[in-house]
């Protein structure tokens, strides 16, 4: 068991040495460039964080793995002392002056781009960007999330659309990507695994052997994940979504389409992927959701559905006598219960923030080197982005780390040639002729070699849903 972890890691490691060697030639930095990170806390973060070390200003753990994950943030604190920033919260970087002293302290006059999850910067990032001392060497924005990119729907969170034009430096949105929408199908599968594992615990069954409706609301790419993984284990669950040429596309592949009021008023779980409040923009809606539903947010709450703003607003009260670190228990103004799966917060979590990996998918590891690559690029005095202006991740930089990333894992789709490098971002010494990606990724299955879509065969029956 501990030879096939060891050897996962190595070919961890070894795809982050490589794409790293790769784009450090294409994009040269000066030599003091560092990064500021809004990551999450998982267990091949810490490959990612060793492969560029010497690259780290600071890392403020996401709140939502980090809670879930304690021993992984002081395993964090542990190898890179004075590094790691867990005090930091979306909060505390709303204040202006705040914001712009911390970064002065951890980047202490180096070049630097901030990388992040979430928009945590985003309130303060125009008194970032026009500070006296921070403008001459911040060297842009990167943003990972559709969510950091746009905010939340109720204005409650900003996001860097809302104020990219008064910046004087660029923002990429890495949720834009290729490889994003990648690792966004892959989370599916994990969100639907944590989900069975709170089900089990909770219920003591399996999502298979569920007595009742499953339904999904919102198919972007994580949605469609979801409905993949449901898929694959025999489950047809009910299935909405705003965009009607996505409701005709799942129905003329044999999925069951049904109104938004038919999803919310029969399903016992749902699993939520609109990427916003519309619980709390219509909370009328709460009168149509069925009795003790379980929630299952792919994001976090204060953007999914609006949990937050349900509880601030009255509309919904926890009640501490049947809630449970897995299970939040909330009755509405009416008297229906809401089963919010972790949200024992007052906010609400994607389950896949319990699991040790965030996803056993080795896609992630192009998502972590992406945001590193696009740091360098931006900090590459070749590579000049208009200011103001949010943009797509370069599309050479992309293709090093996809191209790196089948080396690595499927290396018979890769064919090594030796022409030479070239500077400017261009594919070299690689034909990345397509082949199919057929079977189980080199070294890449998840650690312990257990398959993840084991399913209860004993349907304990101690819940009257199961």
């Amino acid at each position: 068991m501990l030879r096939v972890v060891v050897e996962i890691y190595k070919s961890h490691s070894r795809f982050y040495h490589r794409t790293l060697s790769r784009i450090e030639q294409n994009y040269i930095t000066p030599k003091d460039t560092c990064f500021v990170f809004v990551q999450h806390s998982f267990l091949p973060s810490l490959n990612f964080f060793e492969s560029i070390e010497n690259k780290i200003g600071a890392i403020i753990p996401k709140r939502s793995s980090a809670k879930s994950n304690p021993e992984i943030v002081s395993l964090l604190k542990n190898r890179f002392p004075g590094k790691v920033h867990d005090q930091v919260t979306r909060s505390t970087l709303q204040n202006n002056d705040y914001a712009v002293d911390f970064l002065k302290n951890v980047t202490t006059g180096r070049p630097f781009a901030i990388l992040e999850y979430g928009g945590y910067f985003a309130p303060a990032a125009q008194a970032i960007s026009n500070d006296a001392v921070l403008r001459k060497t911040l060297k842009g924005f990167v943003e990972g999330t559709e969510n950091g990119i746009r905010g939340s729907d109720d204005n409650n969170t900003i996001g860097y659309q809302e104020i990219a034009a008064r910046l004087n430096h660029p923002v990429v949105s890495k949720s834009r990507s290729r490889i994003k929408s990648i690792m966004d199908i892959e989370i599916g599968p994990a969100i639907v695994q944590a989900t069975d594992t709170i089900i089990r615990r909770n219920l003591g069954c399996s999502l298979r052997h569920l007595r009742g409706n499953i339904g999904v609301i919102g198919l972007g790419g994580i949605g469609l994940g979801i409905l993949t993984s449901l898929n694959k284990d025999h489950i047809k669950p009910l299935i909405f979504d705003t965009d009607l040429a996505v409701m005709a596309s799942l129905a003329n592949l044999q999925n069951y389409i049904v109104s938004q009021h038919q999803i919310l008023s029969s399903c016992e779980i749902l699993f939520l992927n609109t990427g916003s409040c519309f619980l709390s923009s219509a909370p009328a809606l709460l009168n149509t959701i069925k009795d003790n539903v379980i929630l299952v947010l792919c994001t976090s709450g204060d953007v999914e559905g609006g949990i937050p703003q349900l509880i601030s607003n009255g509309l919904i009260t926890l009640i501490n006598a049947e809630s449970n670190n897995d299970i939040a228990v909330y009755s509405t103004v009416a008297g229906k219960k809401l089963r919010i799966a972790l949200g024992s917060d007052g906010v609400g979590q994607a389950p896949n923030m319990s699991l040790k990996d965030g996803s056993a998918s080795p896609a992630n590891l192009m998502s972590d080197m992406e945001f590193c690559a696009i740091g360098d690029y931006l900090a590459c005095a070749d590579t000049q982005l208009e200011p103001g202006r949010i943009h797509s991740p370069p599309k050479a930089v992309e293709d090093i780390i996809l191209a790196e990333w089948l080396r690595e894992f499927y290396p018979q789709s890769i064919a090594t040639k030796t022409p030479p490098d070239d500077s400017h971002g261009k594919l070299s010494g690689i034909d990345t002729a397509p082949a199919p990606l057929t079977g189980t990724p080199t070294d890449a299955r998840r650690p312990g070699g257990k398959s993840t879509g084991t399913r209860d065969k004993s349907n304990k029956n101690t819940n009257p849903v199961c």
